[in-house]
């Protein structure tokens, strides 16, 4: 799984890196994650996105989830922190993040078991 991100992180920059020239066209707005959702155990802890972007990016989510960074002003491979605490509800709790490039958007569905 490690060996795929890699491959894939070493042929986007690869990508971005040959097709930038002062007199291109600019580039659509792209956002691309490799995973969009995960499901976390009760306990507090951190999930990691990692999204590829074009542009420049920002994040917004539920109240639950910490995000960090919340943006990224230029195009690249970037590894966001989604943070949460202890889920003591009783219940299955989903939460979204939104990340928005442009006018593109993904989202990424997070979900934390109850205990």
């Amino acid at each position: 799984m490690k060996k795929q991100l890699l491959f894939i992180a070493v042929l986007l920059c690869a990508c971005l890196a040959g097709s930038c020239k002062d007199d291109d066209p600019a580039a659509p707005d792209s956002l691309y994650m490799h995973s969009t959702s995960g499901t976390v155990e009760a306990v507090a802890g951190t999930q990691s996105v990692t999204i590829y972007t074009t542009c420049g990016w920002k994040a917004t989510g539920d109240d639950w989830i910490t995000i960090e960074p919340l943006s990224g002003g230029e195009k690249g491979i970037f590894a966001v922190h989604l943070s949460f605490g202890a889920n003591d509800t009783g219940a299955l709790r989903t939460g979204r993040v939104v990340f928005e490039a442009g006018t593109y958007s993904e989202t990424y569905t997070l979900t934390q078991k109850a205990q």
